[in-house]
């Protein structure tokens, strides 16, 4: 898959915009506030149907106007496709070759892995950014795991208003509702969660092989433990799962109703990251943290390529300034090797100097911002004599 074109109105900062991209190497490059990220976001939300930043529809549209428009080309296994996409306050409408479809079947056909410093935050940030990570696995992995996601929010978001009522007037009535709507989220939440717990021991080779490379320690043992109310539950344990929830979900009934809100499922569970058994977020360095995070992403990677035989798009938003030396050029070397379409924010492109050597300059481009607009869009060879 790659993007050929994309066109942006009213999105963001961006008033109206035309982007052309290389099938290579494409780098965003200006500095803050001018549109890098934005620009990435547009792409990534056209090809997932949703932002990476989590924001609401209102802060994608241009003050003073009503809509956001996202129109892209692009080339998947041979074929051209345009997706549309139409930004309103109350919801998001896609069209693919002007048919209707919806942002479950885009993110279904089109494949991308991001790299941002929040992800590279995860593991020392909150459980719902671990809980983003993992779930952005199984998507990559099974891209109908996300009408899951969305069928298990409607179903929690029910029980939710239940439990509410409950809480305000414990009725008969209320009580039965909650029963029956009980079985429908045990089903859910346990089909996420051994979804969740099946991708972990799929690339769970692939982590510890990227990680032992970053590191440059052969003796790294990288493992993640998956967790349901402290409690850990693996491969091993998945038949149990449905039961595990259900006693939970007794375990806690009357604390639920006092709370008026669902204390039990996946939006609960957690993942640690161990480093030689060690919980990272107290063992590790923040370096080593990031490390693994950066580790998790590449192994993502290998394992789509040997599962799919393609590679996902890749995404860096500014993350090689957030990288020491050795893990930046470990990721550059990595990144020489996989044969798809990048894209890459920077302030400094000299931070991306051996990237840009190490990969054939025919296949790059240069989107220039300056004053919060796309200045220009040029193949890289003037650019390279200017800084080296």
């Amino acid at each position: 898959m790659r993007f050929n074109k994309l066109y942006v109105k009213n999105f963001r900062n961006f008033n109206e915009e035309v982007f052309q991209f290389s099938e290579g190497l494409n780098i965003f490059i200006g500095q803050n506030g001018q549109g890098k990220t934005n620009a990435l976001e547009a792409l990534y939300l056209i090809c997932k149907g949703k932002s990476f930043r989590y924001s609401e529809n209102i802060n994608l549209i241009q003050e003073n106007t009503n809509e956001a428009y996202i129109k892209a080309a692009v080339t998947y296994k041979d074929l051209d496709f345009i997706i549309q996409s139409r930004i309103l306050r109350s919801k998001k409408e896609f069209l693919l070759n002007q048919k209707k479809i919806s942002h479950n079947e885009i993110a279904k056909k089109f494949s991308c892995v991001l790299f941002s410093p929040e992800s590279l935050s995860a593991i020392k940030e909150g459980d719902d950014l671990r809980r983003g990570l993992l779930d952005d696995l199984c998507v990559l992995l099974n891209p109908r795991f996300e009408e899951v996601i969305a069928d298990f929010r409607k179903c929690l978001k029910s029980r939710n208003k239940v439990l509410k009522s409950l809480q305000e007037e414990k009725t008969f009535e209320g009580m039965n509702v909650l029963e029956s709507l009980n079985s429908l989220f045990v089903g859910l939440a346990t089909h996420i969660t051994t979804e969740r717990i099946q991708a972990l021991s799929k690339i769970s080779g692939e982590f510890n092989n990227a990680m032992q490379y970053i590191s440059d320690n052969k003796n790294v043992e990288i493992s993640v433990d998956y967790q349901i109310s402290g409690q850990k539950t693996d491969e091993k344990s998945i038949g149990n799962v449905a039961e595990i929830i259900k006693q939970r979900m007794f375990e806690l009934k009357d604390a639920e109703i006092a709370y008026g809100s669902s204390l039990v499922g996946p939006q609960k569970h957690d993942v640690t990251f161990l480093y030689n058994q060690n919980d990272s977020r107290f063992y590790c360095s923040q370096g080593q943290q990031r490390a693994m995070i950066l580790s998790f992403k590449m192994a993502q990677i290998v394992y789509h390529m040997k599962a799919f035989g393609v590679y996902p798009i890749l995404m860096l938003d500014d993350v090689l300034s957030e990288l020491d030396l050795n893990k930046r050029e470990k990721l550059i070397l990595f990144l020489k090797d996989i044969n798809t379409q990048i894209f890459l924010t920077t302030t400094d492109l000299s931070v991306s100097k051996n990237i840009l050597l190490e990969k054939e300059f025919e296949n790059i481009f240069l989107n220039r911002f300056v004053d919060g607009k796309m200045s220009s869009t040029e193949k890289i060879q003037t650019e390279l004599e200017r800084y080296f």
